[in-house]
């Protein structure tokens, strides 16, 4: 087919011209868009890195709380624990009070367990929650052995006190007036 002519200048002319400045402005339109995509895009390529290592020590802090707040239940689960065994061993020693009452026996056999190997008892005496207790120790050692399963023991509303200790190798007699929990 031919080609239609226009026969109008002044139309083909402001046509040619109109295409003319479209296409340079639509060019930059397009370059300039691709531009900044670009860039932006190069930018969050860019920062993945360090906004990956934000992610992770975010997290990290996160699991640090996290178990710093179980060890404070797991401290709080081991007194309870503790506590447990201490009620325990409270109420044992209760209900061999309340049986004992009448035989010292058990309380002297629970007494005799935390004397140390050699110690003799010369005298005991039970009544209500009072002992009177008279012990021989062979060594200076074994009195430091009785003070301390005295006082670790429980047993006993305060503390044991051991007026005076000879430092000689010889068998020493203590008296003890002790009131039992």
């Amino acid at each position: 087919m031919r080609e239609r002519k226009e026969f109008n200048f002044a139309q083909r002319w402001v046509d040619g011209l109109a295409r003319e400045t479209e296409s340079p402005l639509k060019l930059k339109t397009q370059v300039l868009t691709w531009g900044i995509g670009s860039l932006l895009l190069l930018g969050i390529l860019g920062s993945t890195p360090w906004l990956w290592e934000y992610k992770v020590n975010r997290d990290i802090l996160l699991v640090e709380d996290q178990i710093s707040s179980l060890r404070d239940i797991a401290n709080q689960v081991n007194q309870l624990k503790a506590l447990k065994t201490q009620a325990e061993g409270q109420q044992q020693l209760q209900t061999l009070m309340q049986k004992s009452t009448r035989d010292p026996a058990p309380v002297l056999e629970q007494l005799k367990d935390l004397l140390p190997v050699g110690s003799v008892v010369n005298s005991f005496s039970l009544q209500e929650n009072a002992v009177s207790l008279s012990v021989s120790v062979p060594t200076p050692v074994d009195v430091a052995r009785l003070w301390i399963s005295f006082r670790d023991s429980g047993m006993f509303q305060e503390s044991v006190d051991i007026q005076t200790v000879s430092l000689q190798d010889e068998t020493q007699s203590l008296n003890f007036d002790l009131t039992l929990k």
